[in-house]
Order: C-alpha cells, then sequence, then structure tokens
C-alpha cells in the first residue's frame, strides 16, 4: 500500500486520508507515526484514490496502480504496519471454471448440523478450505449467506460430483468461479 496524493499537493498540507477502512486498519500506526490523524472511510482504494486526485488536501492509502490510475504522486511506499496482503478479483460476467483456487456462495436450513453437512463434503473429497465467511443475508433474521474458498478448480476429476453433493446439502449454491493468482509484480 502507498499513501499517494495530487502532484501538487504539500505533505505538511494534507487535512485528511481517504481510505476503505480495512486499509486504513493496516496502516494506521506508521500514517499516525508520519503525522496522519485524519482518516475518511470509503468504499474503496480506488474511490479513495480518486477523492484525493480531486482534493489537494487529502490523501489516500491506496494501490501503486491506483495511484497512477488517477496520476497520484506516492507520498510513503509500503505504509502497512506489517505483513498485509490484499488480494484484488477481476471479475468478469463469464463464470471461469478453471483455476487455483474456488469460490461457492451458499447458504444453509437453520438447524443443527446444516453447516456441518456442507463441510463435511470437502473432507470427504479430501478437498482443502483456505477460506469461510458468514454474511447475514438481510432477508431472513439469523439466517447467513457463506463465502468459502476451496484449493482446486470446479471442472477437476478430483472434484467430480463435488457441486452436486453440495447441491443436497445447501438451500442455495452460487458457484462463482475459479481463479488463479497473479504476481502483482
Amino acid at each position: 500500500m502507498v499513501l499517494a496524493a495530487s502532484p501538487d499537493a504539500k505533505k505538511e498540507s494534507i487535512e485528511r486520508v481517504y481510505s476503505h477502512n480495512h486499509a486504513i486498519h493496516e496502516a494506521k500506526r506508521t500514517l499516525s507515526r508520519l503525522g496522519f490523524v485524519n482518516f475518511v472511510p470509503v468504499a474503496s482504494t480506488s474511490k479513495a484514490a480518486q477523492l484525493a486526485s480531486e482534493d489537494i488536501k487529502s490523501a489516500a492509502v491506496c494501490s501503486r496502480l491506483a495511484a497512477q490510475i488517477y496520476g497520484l504522486k506516492i507520498l510513503h511506499d509500503n505504509i502497512q504496519d506489517g505483513l498485509n496482503i490484499t488480494r484484488f478479483l477481476v471479475i468478469s460476467k463469464e463464470l471461469s471454471e478453471n483455476g487455483e483456487r474456488t469460490i461457492l456462495l451458499f447458504t444453509v436450513p437453520d438447524k443443527p448440523g446444516s453447516l456441518y453437512k456442507v463441510l463435511e463434503k470437502f473432507y470427504l473429497h479430501n478437498i482443502n478450505l483456505s477460506m469461510i465467511y458468514s454474511r447475514p443475508t438481510r432477508k431472513i433474521p439469523w439466517n447467513y449467506y457463506f463465502y468459502l474458498e476451496y484449493e482446486g478448480d470446479m471442472m477437476s476429476s478430483k472434484h467430480s460430483g463435488l457441486l452436486n453433493e453440495l447441491r443436497q446439502a445447501t438451500q442455495e449454491l452460487k458457484p462463482k468461479g475459479s481463479y488463479t493468482f497473479l504476481n502483482p509484480t
């Protein structure tokens, strides 16, 4: 992550720093040590870069690419407080079925063992889960969407039958696709 501002901005006249709340949290100690204390959370780091490009008294915590796209100068590089890695996904309207990891969204009935029945499928197929999150559905109280990532692609022979088994164990299943990590350097 970088701290970037308009090319005409003076570091000592910056009054606010825009960024996504997570990025602010990941760099807050470093930024405070540099004298920046007024943080303004926005929807994304790219939105922060856009706002900083329009406001000479502001800066953005963003990626080097966002700074370049919005014509910002980099005031400080590697401002994260520790080893923080943020992933950015390129989203397409076409489903990618090949890659190193696959993303699924699903819901389960609100009863004992429902989530276990889904996770058990991965265990039985010897598939490693790399991430799982839950978020409220906003439709029904105490009902959650689960965001799950697993190692492997949707179409490999190792995973044949997995999606059908998951459809039987879930209320709703939305495969979002497979992806491969790209090295950003």
